[in-house]
């Protein structure tokens, strides 16, 4: 293959001819889904998989200069045309979609566009200038320095018009912060960081009031006037919205009814017979013209012969031939720009510069709410006040050897279930905006996963400490450091076990409470099985004895009940018929060998938390980056 070798002065004319003039273009492109049919509980063996049309035979072409509106009903398809776009579709696409000549892929994709999703992903603890501050150490090239980075961030802050909020906090559904209207532009401004050439926008209207709504279209309609293509779905467009626009798509049942000049829309649909009445939206009118009503079935089959009409209309309309004849042109012919396109990509931040930022990102949004962070410390030691005030000091004769067993159980148990709560009260935020980060190529899963163990460790270790101290000491369990220091090594273990796990789960579903349930039922029934604590390990049928091996409660139990009964000497009450003088006894009757086997339970532990987290990491790669709208 020949290198074409350029001089300086023919990249500085190819690369103004690109800076000038830059052309999107979709050119014939069909989407479609499978999905299954009938109810769920039919499960997958009886339900037939059927294929679905989201998108019909696609072409446009959107210039820089321009902000294009894409309108439709609900389902209509607008949000999977973006998808398509941004190569985030999970369907089968057919057509093609170029980018200045250069067909689009997902790497010219996360270099020259940006991708606004209709939800808000953001840390509520972080203010606006900190939020737009880590995410440009993400995003920004590895050689940009501090004093750089502050400087685009604040030069955002002011085209976005957030000055006057740049140091307030976000906020939430709970934490009170900076309005609806600032949200939508400080996501936005995320993504204006990297000076996309594209900005796709999906419903970045929604939900907000008239004005408010108006104003942020006028920011983005002079920033397409500034050289970007800018292309937005919008549901319900004011007429001061259609005022802004210079192109609009109208798009039903995944086909265009039109695809054109604002000045064009009205024109084009009088000459079909249908003029705008006065006093009513353009764009609100042949977006209901284009729907199919079906409150009735006389007005369903009305309306979908009147769409039927629209879409040939469009397809044989001198608008609809010119854009496919341009499209075609442009991608068919030789260019210089095709050849320098892939050149433009920049190194990125190191790994230890995004390593850092996620953890310290993680930390200030913790630190930030008092709640939580007093939560991840304290929820394990306040269960340690209810274990105290009904056991009290144990002591050494014989029914403290069940009373010891009681608080076994619930050492063992208990610290998982903590790790668990938090992780589903503290994760969720967390992994939501890893899966908006991660579209975007700003970092992987097993950098985001290992961000987030260490971000919990030092918490983890903290609520042990203090949970062990006043269990061990005030309960009276063996008294001597090297005991009482695995003692707290086995309950660091579980609940860190439990926090994986539960991360583990939230990646395989989306919904917390589901993963919530899910982790609470494995740890329950592990310690039912394999502790050995309610029920001798040995004395279980076969296949459940088996199935203990696989369950960490099987070594932490065993670790627990040597650690407190090994040569523990107990006092023989006149009135007791059957004593233990010794604990050693007990661990030869109901543990064998469990002193012995220290070392390898130790890591066990310690294996099953790495091969969690191993686990974590690939239920997100198979489940992939969620898409939420």
């Amino acid at each position: 293959m020949d290198v074409v070798v350029f001089s300086k002065n023919q990249v500085d004319v190819v690369q103004q001819e690109l800076d000038e003039t830059k052309t999107l273009s979709l050119l014939h492109v069909s989407y479609v889904v499978k999905q299954w049919a009938g109810p769920w509980w039919k499960g997958a063996c009886l339900r037939p998989v059927i294929s679905k049309t989201v998108l019909n035979q696609i072409t446009m072409q959107l210039k820089s200069g321009q902000i294009t509106a894409l309108l439709g009903n609900s389902g209509s398809g607008k949000t999977s045309l973006l998808d398509v776009i941004s190569c985030r579709s999970s369907g089968s696409v057919t057509g093609k979609v170029y980018y200045n000549n250069h067909e689009v892929t997902k790497a010219i994709i996360q270099d020259h566009a940006s991708y606004v999703m209709q939800a808000d992903r953001l840390l509520p603890n972080l203010t606006v200038r900190e939020t737009l501050l880590y995410t440009a150490r993400l995003k920004l090239p590895g050689n940009t320095s501090y004093s750089d980075i502050k400087n685009k961030v604040q030069t955002v802050i002011m085209e976005m018009g957030l000055k006057n909020v740049a140091d307030s906090r976000v906020g939430g559904q709970i934490i009170r912060g900076i309005s609806g209207g600032e949200r939508r532009r400080v996501t936005i401004a995320i993504q204006l960081l990297q000076n996309p050439d594209i900005v796709l926008l999906d419903e970045p209207t929604s939900g907000l009031d008239s004005h408010t709504a108006r104003h942020l279209v006028k920011s983005l309609a002079d920033m397409a006037h500034n050289g970007k293509i800018v292309l937005l779905t919008i549901h319900q467009p004011s007429s001061d919205i259609f005022n802004l626009l210079d192109q609009v798509a109208i798009l039903t049942s995944g086909e265009l009814t039109f695809c054109g000049g604002t000045n064009e829309l009205v024109p084009y649909f009088s000459k079909l017979g249908y003029p705008c009445p006065h006093y009513m939206n353009p764009l609100d009118y042949y977006v209901d013209l284009s729907s199919i009503d079906r409150r009735d079935p006389n007005l369903e089959k009305t309306t979908t012969e009147r769409q039927q009409h629209f879409i040939r209309s469009f397809i044989a309309s001198d608008i609809n031939v010119e854009a496919v004849q341009t499209a075609t042109e442009d991608t068919l012919q030789p260019s210089k720009r095709r050849q320098l396109l892939s050149s433009k990509r920049i190194f990125g931040p190191s790994k230890v510069r995004v390593f850092y930022t996620i953890l310290s990102r993680m930390n200030v949004n913790l630190f930030r709410d008092r709640k939580d962070y007093f939560s991840r410390i304290f929820l394990l030691p306040l269960f340690m006040v209810f274990i105290l005030v009904f056991l009290g000091h144990l002591g050494l004769k014989q029914a403290s050897i069940q009373d010891r067993i009681g608080l076994i159980y619930q050492s063992a148990t208990v610290p998982p279930f903590m790790g668990i709560l938090n992780a589903v009260a503290l994760f969720p935020v967390q992994r939501n905006l890893f899966y908006r980060e991660c579209r975007d190529g700003l970092y992987s899963i097993p950098t985001f996963l290992v961000a987030y163990t260490i971000h919990i460790f030092p918490f983890l270790v903290l609520s042990t400490i203090i949970f062990s101290s006043a269990t061990y000491w005030v309960t009276g369990l063996y008294p001597t450091a090297e005991r009482f220091g695995l003692y707290t090594a086995a309950i660091f273990f579980l609940q860190l076990w439990g926090e994986t796990l539960t991360v583990l789960f939230l990646g395989v579903f989306l919904d917390p409470n589901l993963a919530n349930s899910t982790t609470a039922l494995i740890q329950a029934a592990a310690v039912v099985i394999s502790s050995g604590l309610l029920k001798n390990v040995a004395t279980l049928v076969k296949p459940l004895e088996w199935l203990s091996w696989g369950f960490i409660h099987k070594y932490s139990g065993e670790i627990l009940v040597a650690n407190e009964f090994q040569d523990l000497e107990f006092s023989c009450e006149s009135f007791v018929s059957a004593c233990i003088p010794n604990g050693t006894i007990y661990l030869d009757l109901y543990f064998p060998g469990s002193p012995d086997h220290m070392k390898r339970n130790f890591a066990a532990l310690g294996s099953y938390c790495v091969a969690t987290l191993i686990f974590a990491m690939v239920a997100f790669k198979i489940r992939g980056i969620r898409n939420l709208y």
